[in-house]
């Protein structure tokens, strides 16, 4: 559980960053102050589960932790993608 807790954390902080990266370079002044909120709080959730990581486990949680981060970034440049129509039309 721990594992997927990380995964999970890691995929949105990095997820979050990189979106919020994005609306930055095109000065989305709202989305990037909303982002920034969900940033501090996957932030936050992130450091808090691996306050409580026992020693032994730490292998297991940095590749969980960088597989979810790796896939964060991706996935934040294909939501992307998909966004930008939308907010162009609107």
């Amino acid at each position: 559980m721990l594992i997927l807790a990380i995964f999970l954390a890691s995929f949105f902080q990095v997820f979050l960053l990189g979106l919020n990266s994005q609306f930055v370079r095109n000065q989305w002044v709202v989305p990037v102050f909303i982002v920034s909120w969900f940033i501090s709080m996957s932030q936050f959730i992130y450091t808090k589960i691996i306050a409580v990581t026992e020693v032994g486990d730490i292998i297991y949680i940095f590749l969980s932790s960088g597989m979810g981060g790796a896939m964060g970034i991706v996935t934040s440049i294909f939501f992307y993608r998909w966004l930008l129509p939308k907010f162009k039309k609107g």
